[in-house]
C-alpha cells in the first residue's frame, strides 16, 4: 500500500466516522472524538496492513487500539464507552466481504461463498477478539481499583 492510498484510508475513516457519529445523534462536542478515534484506527489498520498479510491481525490491532482508545475517552469525557467503540470500529467493518458472502451464497457460487465467508469471518474474528481482549483487562483493571464496593454486594 503506498502512502496516498494510506491517507485516503485514514481520512475517509475520520469522515466516515462523523457520518455515524450524526447517525448515531451523538453529542456534538463528543464528535469531533470519536473521528479522531476512526481516523487514528484506520492509521493503525494501515499500519498493520504493512505488517501482517493475515486479515485476523489486520484487524485484530486496530480493534485493540479502537477500544483502548474508546475506555480512555469515556473515562476523560465522562460517558459510556459503546458509542466511541461502534464508531471507532466502524471503518474497519467487512461490509464488502459480507455483501458478496451473502450474493455468493444465493447465486450457489460455493467456492466463492467459501473465500469470501472465510475472510468474513477472520475480519469479524479480529474485531471481536481485540474489543473482548481489551474489554476485559479494563474490567479486571476497575474490579481491583473498586473491590471494596463490589465486595459490599
Amino acid at each position: 500500500m503506498d502512502i496516498k492510498q494510506a491517507i485516503i484510508i485514514v481520512l475517509s475513516g475520520f469522515v466516515g466516522s462523523i457520518g455515524f457519529s450524526l447517525l448515531f445523534r451523538m453529542n456534538k462536542q463528543k464528535i469531533i472524538f470519536a473521528a479522531i478515534g476512526g481516523g487514528l484506527t484506520c492509521l493503525v489498520y494501515v499500519v498493520a496492513f504493512n505488517f501482517s498479510e493475515k486479515s485476523f491481525f489486520q484487524n485484530l490491532f486496530p480493534a485493540l487500539f479502537a477500544t483502548a482508545y474508546s475506555e480512555i475517552l469515556a473515562r476523560l469525557t465522562k460517558s459510556p464507552s459503546t458509542p466511541y467503540i461502534a464508531i471507532s470500529i466502524i471503518p474497519l467493518v467487512p461490509g464488502s466481504k459480507l455483501y458478496y458472502t451473502m450474493y455468493y451464497l444465493i447465486t450457489d457460487n460455493d467456492l466463492a461463498f467459501k473465500e469470501y465467508f472465510l475472510e468474513t469471518l477472520r475480519i469479524a474474528g479480529g474485531l471481536g477478539v481485540g474489543i473482548i481482549l481489551v474489554s476485559v483487562i479494563i474490567r479486571e483493571i476497575n474490579y481491583h481499583k473498586f473491590k471494596h464496593i463490589y465486595d459490599m454486594e
